[in-house]
């Protein structure tokens, strides 16, 4: 299928996503949707279901699902529209530099990396008359912050990749496992690709949720551990654990209630506190977590068993 019949086949869904864009920078529709058939066609789709049916692919990309505002500002920076870079630096920066710090534990060279990594978005290298920037990676699938964080992180493993060449880097095989990518050998060093950025970040993010949530269990008083202990670990019913603890079984339920309010209280502080994710960022550990289904009886089970 050629990006034309691409265009012409899912016309009204391309449209409606257009709407929904409140500040194009100066792309154009034509520009917007070319975008998307290059997505879908990297993704390997070999035909694209018709608009009638939410614009969804075969091949798993459901294009109604696209982050439209998101993916036109990516477009946007690609092109060098100053608006629009400043817009990235004063809504993504901060936790691009967050990230950076969780990983290399050090301010001076996690302000190196993410200037590394700005370089690589504004593209620095050439081909050609053309600047080669990762931004043409972005598949408008996930949160455009995630997918940033998911870049900083990929030059990270990049860079120590390059690195390990002349010195020894003990976690190198923790890093090659937490990556879940392949790795080409371009122009004498290792380089990571982007085809799956989203599902890097999901990863990563999800492992800061357990650790976070893990934590907040540690935390929480110990009633309330005992209780979830019960219900999750135990898979005792209101009634059940009632029974044990000597209340009526909506009082357990107001109890559970407040216990899982209080988990998702302290998850929240502990990601902003400990891994310097901003509000909206916070809100997508927890979608993750809720769309993966982290493991409770796991989790708790990695705490310490509360006093009876």
């Amino acid at each position: 299928m050629s990006t034309g019949d691409f265009i012409a086949r899912n016309a009204q869904t391309i449209a409606e996503l257009w709407q929904t864009v409140t500040h194009c920078y100066g792309v154009t529709e034509r520009e917007f949707a070319e975008r998307l058939a290059a997505i879908v066609f990297r993704a390997g789709i070999k035909s694209e279901a018709p608009s009638h049916n939410n614009g969804s692919s075969n091949g798993g990309v459901p294009l109604s699902n696209i982050k439209a505002n998101e993916l036109c500002l990516a477009i946007a920076c690609e092109r060098g529209d100053e608006a629009a870079w400043r817009k990235l630096e004063t809504e993504y920066r901060y936790s691009m530099q967050a990230a950076a710090r969780v990983l290399t534990k050090d301010e001076a060279e996690a302000e190196e990396l993410t200037q590394f990594v700005f370089g690589e978005l504004y593209g620095v290298r050439m081909d050609g008359k053309r600047r080669m920037s990762k931004l043409s990676y972005y598949s408008g699938q996930g949160s455009f912050g995630g997918w940033l964080r998911a870049v900083v992180y990929q030059c990270f493993i990049d860079r120590r990749r390059q690195t390990a060449r002349f010195e020894q880097v003990e976690e190198i095989e923790d890093f090659d496992r937490l990556a879940m990518t392949s790795t080409a050998h371009v122009n004498g060093s290792f380089s990571v690709y982007l085809h799956q950025p989203d599902q890097i970040e999901d990863t990563r993010l999800r492992q800061a949720t357990e650790e976070a949530m893990t934590q907040a269990f540690s935390q929480i008083e110990p009633r309330a551990r005992l209780l979830l202990n019960y219900y999750y670990f135990d898979d005792l019913t209101l009634r059940e654990i009632g029974l044990l603890m000597g209340v009526h079984e909506a009082t357990i339920s107001r109890w559970l209630a407040r216990a899982q309010r209080d988990i998702k209280r302290k998850t929240e502080e502990i990601l902003k506190r400990s891994y310097g994710l901003q509000r909206t960022e916070v809100a997508e550990c927890l979608q993750i977590a809720a769309r993966t289904e982290i493991d409770i009886r796991k989790l708790l089970s990695e705490v310490k068993s509360p006093p009876v």
